[in-house]
This record gives C-alpha cells, structure tokens and sequence, in this order.
C-alpha cells in the first residue's frame, strides 16, 4: 500500500497492490468504523464522495481499468485475492467487522466479499446491484472459451443476434451498445468485464450466511431500471428477515439523486442491531 496523497476531491487517496491489478482508493472521513465501496460500470471511486460520518472511514476504490486504477489485461481479481486485501486494510484500520457498498458491478463485488468472510461483516447497502440472480450470459461471455473469442471479436453481431433471438432484453441491448461505439470502447468493455468475471456469488449459500450471521442487506432499486430490474431483488430477498428492498421511481443511476444518497446514508451508518428494524 501506498501512503495516501491529497486529490482533486480533497481526499485523502493511495493504491494497493491486489495480485498484479493496483487498484486506486479515495479516503473519505477518519472516523474508528470501516467501509468499503465499489462504483459501477463507467464511474469511479468518487461516486461515493457523499459518505461522510464522523464514526466512519470509508475506502472507496477504484475497479481495475477504471479511474485512477492500473488494470492488467488478462489478469482476472478473485474472491481470495479480494478478501487477502479486506483482510490487509482490517488491520491496518484495527477493525474487526466492515461495512460494505456498492452500486450496479460494484454491488457484485460487495457480495463477493460477504460470500467470503461473512462472520466480518456489519451491514451492506447495494445500489441497483449487479450479481443477485446467476446470469448465465454473462457466464457463457466470460467463463467459455468460446464466449470469450465471441465477446473479444464479434461483440456486436453477436448481440445483435442474442437480441433477435430474445435471449438479451431491449434495454440491455441498448446498454451494451452504449459503450461499443468505438474499438477502444469495446476493448474496454471486455477488459472490465474479464476483470471482475471471477467475482460472481454462490446465491444460495450467500443467502444462507446472511440469515445465520444475521447481516443486514439493503437493496436500493429502481422501479424504471430496465437494466437491474426490481423483480431481481424481490428473488433474491424471498423470507429473509434480514434482507430488505427500497424502491425508487428512478432509473439505473439512482445516486444521482439527493433521496437515493440520504438513504444510503441513513442505513449504511446505522448500527448493526437498528439496520434492519
């Protein structure tokens, strides 16, 4: 780990080595408390640079090929090398359970953590989260051989016959055009993708860790988001008491609004006992 340095943002920001990916991390208040955030896909580390409490330090990071974070290519993050740096900054901080948060591909990441070290967590707050249903497209693209030669080099075509076919949504269509207008775009789409495709939760046994640890988990959703639709969250909630969703009349960049963050907030730093009442 690299000692913080000052940044655009006023604070405090470092890098950590995560196997060959360094990643870039803001430092958001220097309170005894510990949380770690993730942004989604085509943001950065400051997405989060509202969490500010007087108990909490939150690390929010940059994901790999993004922001101010080293990315190498063909080099994929895994849950192991994931929980190694929770586990480094623990100490480093003198902490013995976190906080986590993230939106859309970070929330995968969040869950990836829980899934891992589930005893060490306090709550979780997730922001149209990416990684409550196994999606088994995403898995063809990124865990096959052949989905990889496809997404690598007939990335449009072969969407555009998956949305013929109905096997990819509209709006996820839409989505996936959105950011391969340009070769350097496509390339990017396949590196951060390929980078975070080892993080993908065990559903069943993250939601049995959960109830037995008795974690409390918010589900920030939006009623217009056609890429992370409610209906993911009501699946992956079920009877868990310890699972709770909010719905919003937004869309998928809900924390671009002031409502969506005051409920962040609130929840995220509340104690463990009070989060899920």
């Amino acid at each position: 780990m690299n000692k913080p340095q000052q940044n655009t943002w006023g604070f405090p920001s470092g890098t950590v080595n995560v196997g060959e990916q360094q990643l870039h991390y803001l430092v958001i208040g220097s309170g005894p408390k510990l949380v770690f955030a993730f942004h989604g896909y085509a943001n950065d580390a400051s997405l989060f640079h509202f969490l500010i409490h007087p108990d909490y330090t939150v690390l929010s990071f940059d994901l790999p090929f993004q922001g101010s974070s080293v990315g190498v290519e063909g080099y994929l993050l895994n849950k192991v090398l994931l929980q190694e740096m929770v586990l480094f900054f623990m100490e480093q901080y003198k902490v013995q359970k976190i906080g986590l948060v993230g939106f859309s591909l970070g929330a995968r990441v969040c869950l990836s953590i829980a899934e891992q070290m589930p005893e060490k967590i306090m709550n979780i707050v997730l922001i149209a989260p990416d990684g409550l249903l196994h999606n088994h497209f995403y898995r063809l693209l990124t865990g096959t051989s052949l989905g990889r030669f496809c997404f690598g080099n007939y990335y449009i075509r072969l969407f555009s016959l998956l949305h013929q076919a109905g096997l990819v949504n509209r709006s996820m269509f839409k989505f996936a055009m959105l950011y391969i207008r340009t070769r350097e775009a496509r390339q990017l789409l396949y590196n951060i993708w390929m980078s975070t495709s080892k993080l993908i939760p065990e559903i069943s046994f993250l939601k049995r860790k959960i109830r037995a640890h008795h974690i409390p988990v918010h589900l920030l959703m939006g009623q217009n988001d056609q890429v992370i639709p409610v209906k993911n969250a009501l699946r992956f909630k079920g009877n868990n008491p310890y699972i709770v969703t909010h719905v919003f009349d937004r869309g998928h960049n809900m924390l671009d609004f002031e409502e969506v963050r005051g409920t962040v907030t609130a929840w995220l730093f509340r104690n463990k006992q009070a989060a899920y009442i």
